[in-house]
């Protein structure tokens, strides 16, 4: 990767930013005001910076799954910056003006300062995850990295409400006169919106002035659909520029009211937020690789790209799991993953750290299981297998597999226990229905191969907001904060508990 001033860089970027709003909002007195031919052209390379101030209340039920409906609310507050390259990418057979499906991105900056309920919080982008790769086949976009594999909060901090890629599709593609009025189709505003599905309503864009170099048009309307099977409800209004002589949207400005329901990882919430977006292209990269990514077009997306890192502050363990399972609790004493596939529930995960035993000393199988039969207790209908192994990461893990019944109901616990040889350990209990055990594909294994003790230097999500950041520049995190309910699985008897 060539050398480069950054600080430099990005004072290059913000001066040539101010400039191109600052052309878009003058009067239209260089050219008489015609008609325009708002057609896109091309891009390979654009610089984009994106901030974003959110306000509002996040909506939380007392048990998403068993209802949604709202019991508590907590006032939140969200400024986030993404200041990113990125290169688009279509198949080797595409014509230049197909819509782009694919794009590597370098972040300069990702950060974000949020407090929720008076709680302050930071979160930021590693140095070694600046480089990412997005995809778009199907909506929301997908990010990974093609090295290694972002945190959940990394995640989170890079997911925009609007789409740099494809923010194009708002224009009307054809010519132009000032007054011209057109709706923006569905597909646009999934696109542009990362939505999954727009259901009703529609956006309409007015075309607001004409000059020699840009065409400004304003943006209004309310739309009702849905983000991996959770409904929203979005009312907006903003401007947009188009540069006659770029070929593209160079300025984004809107103002978002949104009230998206709870769902079974994460809460609801009801706010205000205000995004402006700037892209400018590029003649060349400054910190993307030269030489370009593998991207295979014909084929899904990896399945090993696609693992998250979920990490528990209070526990200070970590694991690497399918992108289906969230981390939706970490409190002393108890974190809980949960597995939702589009807001269906297959499975919840219980972690709890254990009183730890003397240097050496190893709880045996046939203990583990004793104390399994004592939890479960009339829960309990047979132990299907038990089994112990060493883990990938040098962990002694204990594995005791049962059935048995919750309210005439059919359950499958999985319960795993955990240590090393300094006498470190935790439990981790799965529990799901026996009707789920397909749809679970035996996500258990993951666990056991990959969970890790953590030195809290090695723990990025969930960092007080006074605290300093660990690497890169600074934070980020634009989707709203989950404080998901806790579950009252028990595991081990109340004298293992730490």
């Amino acid at each position: 990767m060539p050398s480069h001033d950054v600080t430099a860089n990005r004072r290059s970027f913000l001066a040539g930013s101010l400039a191109i709003a600052s052309a878009s909002l003058a009067a239209p007195s260089r050219a008489a005001t015609g008609s325009a031919n708002i057609v896109a052209g091309p891009q390979q390379l654009m610089r984009v910076r994106i901030e974003m101030d959110v306000k509002g209340n996040v909506r939380v039920s007392d048990n998403a799954i068993a209802s949604k409906e709202t019991r508590q609310t907590f006032p939140i507050t969200s400024q986030a910056v993404l200041d990113y390259e990125e290169r688009y990418r279509r198949p080797a057979d595409a014509a230049a003006s197909s819509e782009v499906v694919a794009a590597e991105r370098y972040y300069h900056t990702a950060s974000n300062k949020s407090v929720l309920n008076k709680t302050s919080s930071e979160q930021d982008l590693r140095k070694s995850m600046r480089q990412a790769i997005v995809r778009r086949e199907s909506l929301p976009e997908s990010i990974y990295s093609p090295d290694h594999f972002f945190t959940h909060g990394e995640l989170s901090l890079l997911k925009s409400p609007v789409s740099s890629v494809s923010v194009d599709r708002f224009l009307p593609g054809e010519r132009v006169i000032e007054g011209d009025r057109y709706e923006i189709d569905s597909d646009a505003l999934c696109s542009v919106l990362n939505l999954t599905s727009v259901d009703s309503g529609r956006v309409e864009s007015t075309v607001a002035g004409i000059s020699e170099d840009a065409v400004r048009f304003k943006l209004e309307g309310d739309i009702e659909g849905s983000i991996d099977g959770v409904g929203t409800r979005i009312r907006l209004i903003g401007k947009m520029t188009f540069d006659r002589n770029a070929k593209t949207c160079t300025w984004l400005a809107l103002a978002i009211h949104e009230t998206r329901e709870i769902s079974r990882a994460e809460p609801g919430f009801d706010v205000s937020a205000t995004i402006r977006m700037v892209r400018r292209p590029m003649a060349q990269a400054v910190a993307l690789p030269a030489e370009r990514a593998v991207i295979e077009f014909d084929r899904e997306i990896p399945r090993e790209r696609m693992y998250v890192e979920l990490q528990s502050r209070q526990l200070e363990v970590g694991t690497m799991m399918d992108r289906k399972w969230r981390m939706i609790s970490d409190a002393p004493g108890s974190a809980v993953m949960r597995m939702i596939d589009h807001d269906r529930s297959i499975a919840q995960c219980n972690l709890r750290p254990l009183v730890q035993l003397p240097e050496g000393k190893q709880w045996t199988l046939e203990a583990f299981e004793a104390a399994v039969r004592q939890t479960l207790g009339e829960k309990l209908t047979q132990l299907v297998e038990g089994d112990q192994r060493v883990s990938a990461q040098g962990l002694r893990v204990l594995r005791v597999v049962a059935d048995g019944e919750t309210q005439g109901v059919p359950i499958r616990w999985i319960m795993m226990h955990f240590s090393d040889d300094e006498g470190r350990r935790v439990q981790a209990t799965f529990t799901l229905s026996a009707d789920k055990l397909e749809a679970f594909a035996g996500n258990d294994a993951q666990l056991a191969d990959s969970l890790r003790f953590l030195d809290p230097t090695e723990i990025h999500d969930g960092k007080p907001g006074d605290e300093e950041a660990i690497a890169g520049e600074p934070e980020a995190d634009p989707e709203i904060a989950s404080r998901p309910p806790t579950d009252d699985t028990e595991t081990l008897s109340s004298s293992d508990r730490r």
